[in-house]
């Protein structure tokens, strides 16, 4: 059981006063507490810490307001483990598109390419859905986890390949009732940099695979979508560095640069056409 206490103690471990914390409360709902028996809040130590992540925001320039919003919606991402219904709720403006599993596959490597080429120490993550399905990748991420900042992948490892949380990258195993299990995940963050791609499988009777899928190189679904799969991360066992929370608590970052976002695309691009390429001279040999 999660040990409680008064707004008092929440005041002393976080160096404000218990009015200002009434203050913030009565204004934003934060911080929000539960209620004893008694009718008191009653407060945890992730309570202390989200104060700790306003305070940190409002010292690097951000409003309040705005401060206080960021640290709640974080909040809510750790609890859905879904990234691509997170990112259609939260995004709108993110329209899903149907792809092909080679479409996708190319452009989960040029995201991957990107992050070996930048050589930044990016954050990289990813979801495989199946053990077996990494295995084919394995030498990639191998390799994404020695140069990156850290890195950890998300699959069901009961079978083949064992998880192994402390790993590089990590490795870590989805419980049977996780959404993420279903989920196509490629997830890339720098100061820099920022890149994700989901996905998820459309049921069908026959014929290839499709794949509902999301593809941004905005800043906001890109971090929402590392929050959320390293929380996850978290929670199957891996320790991510703490370089990794400030990446994630960095707030006033740019999107991708323009010229980077070309560079993605130009990768895309060619890597759908050699598979294209791939398909044309196998069928003149038939």
């Amino acid at each position: 059981m999660t040990d409680t206490f008064s707004i008092g103690t929440l005041a002393e471990r976080t160096g404000l006063t218990a009015n200002v914390l009434r203050t913030w409360e009565n204004r934003y709902g934060f911080p929000a507490g539960s209620r004893a028996p008694s009718g008191h809040r009653r407060f945890t130590d992730a309570d202390v810490a989200a104060v700790h992540e306003v305070l940190g925001a409002k010292e690097s320039g951000v409003p309040l307001h705005l401060a206080i919003e960021s640290v709640v919606q974080r909040s809510r991402r750790r609890a859905e483990e879904s990234v691509h219904a997170m990112l259609v709720r939260e995004f709108p403006e993110l329209r899903p598109q149907r792809l092909s599993r080679a479409t996708l596959i190319a452009a989960s490597h040029a995201l991957e390419d990107e992050s070996l080429a930048r050589a930044d120490r990016p954050l990289v993550l990813g979801t495989f859905q199946h053990g077996h399905e990494f295995s084919r990748s394995r030498g990639r991420w191998e390799e994404l986890g020695r140069t990156s900042l850290w890195s950890a992948v998300l699959a069901d490892f009961s079978e083949g390949i064992p998880a192994a949380p402390q790993a590089r990258p990590a490795r870590c195993h989805l419980p049977k009732e996780s959404p993420l299990r279903r989920e196509w995940t490629v997830v890339t963050l720098s100061a820099s940099f920022s890149a994700v791609l989901t996905a998820w499988e459309v049921p069908a009777r026959s014929g290839p695979p499709v794949y509902e899928s999301v593809v941004s190189l905005r800043r906001a679904p890109a971090l929402a979508a590392a929050e959320a799969i390293t929380a996850s991360a978290r929670a199957a066992g891996a320790t991510p560095p703490p370089e990794v929370d400030e990446l994630l608590g960095t707030y006033v970052v740019a999107d991708t640069a323009a010229t980077d976002a070309d560079r993605v695309l130009l990768r895309v691009l060619g890597r759908v056409d050699d598979v294209r390429r791939g398909s044309d001279n196998a069928a003149r040999e038939r």
